[in-house]
């Protein structure tokens, strides 16, 4: 349950830093939704894969196991205040929302009739397709920021890709945790086919993309000099995914605490490069 927290935490702190970069503070509400959203999406997503989840992370789903009925009501609680709240905003905005709902919804749950469009019934199923539903999920959180506070700043639009390259390393590195279990399910994924070495470098070059992309930006002087301090993030992926290639390494602590983590740097680091920079 940490991990969900933290993933949940770190959407609101993601929202919160497209705010500042937008010019405005972040709304009780605007932090409240974010986080809810993100922790129905994930609560869905472990409600659906009892059985994948006892081969990689038996603890969690021991924990899971004892409070299953309960489950059902956390995802339909999170998502109905959710869109309670959005529905406060604007029409426009409560419909925009309705798009990470059916990614979430494609990821855990699927249906029969993606298999002609696919070939497979969930998202999570096809080779590096999961990874990209979930990075483009939430590189949605800039636009529908915007969508918030009745802006369509370009500049914020331009940080989608970045943020959609920081879910991808997070994503991959999971997979890596996760490589038993989804061998064992059938999911093919960077791991399962090319194995943990390969799929390490292909990792350490999303983040040096990232890198890169970030730098054209400030370069160009499409995001404000102090969005400088995001160069942490993809430092930060570097050094724990330097700790997951060792032999023996916490893969559960280092996926569901550090990687998590990441993203509840992203409001802070913001702020405080606006005090700094």
């Amino acid at each position: 349950m940490l991990g969900g927290h933290l993933l949940a935490f770190g959407t609101a702190s993601i929202a919160a830093a497209a705010a500042f970069l937008l010019g405005v503070n972040p709304t009780l509400s605007l932090m409240v939704m974010a986080y809810l959203f993100s922790f129905g999406a994930y609560m869905l997503n472990r409600s659906a894969e009892f059985d994948e989840d006892a081969a990689s992370n038996p603890g969690r789903t021991r924990y899971l196991a004892r409070r299953k009925r309960i489950l059902p009501a956390v995802v339909v609680g999170s998502f109905g205040l959710g869109y309670l709240l959005a529905a406060t905003v604007s029409a426009l905005f409560f419909v925009a929302l309705l798009v990470p709902l059916a990614l979430a919804l494609a990821y855990s749950v699927g249906s029969k009739y993606m298999v002609s469009i696919i070939g497979t019934a969930k998202l999570k199923q096809k080779l590096l397709v999961k990874n990209i539903s979930i990075s483009l999920g939430w590189s949605l959180i800039p636009v529908l920021v915007g969508l918030y506070f009745g802006s369509s700043n370009y500049p914020l639009l331009l940080l989608a890709p970045f943020i959609f390259s920081r879910l991808m390393t997070n994503t991959i590195v999971f997979d890596v945790r996760d490589t038993e279990g989804d061998r064992a399910n059938g999911v093919r994924t960077l791991p399962t086919e090319l194995g943990l070495a390969r799929s390490l470098r292909i990792v350490a070059g999303i983040d040096l993309a990232s890198a890169l992309y970030l730098g054209l930006l400030l370069l160009g002087g499409y995001l404000p000099l102090y969005a400088v301090a995001l160069i942490v993030l993809p430092v930060y992926s570097t050094v724990y995914r330097w700790f997951a290639s060792h032999s023996g390494a916490n893969l559960n602590f280092i996926c569901d605490v550090v990687a998590d983590a990441e993203y509840i740097f992203w409001g802070p680091l913001i702020y405080l490069g606006k005090i700094l920079v």
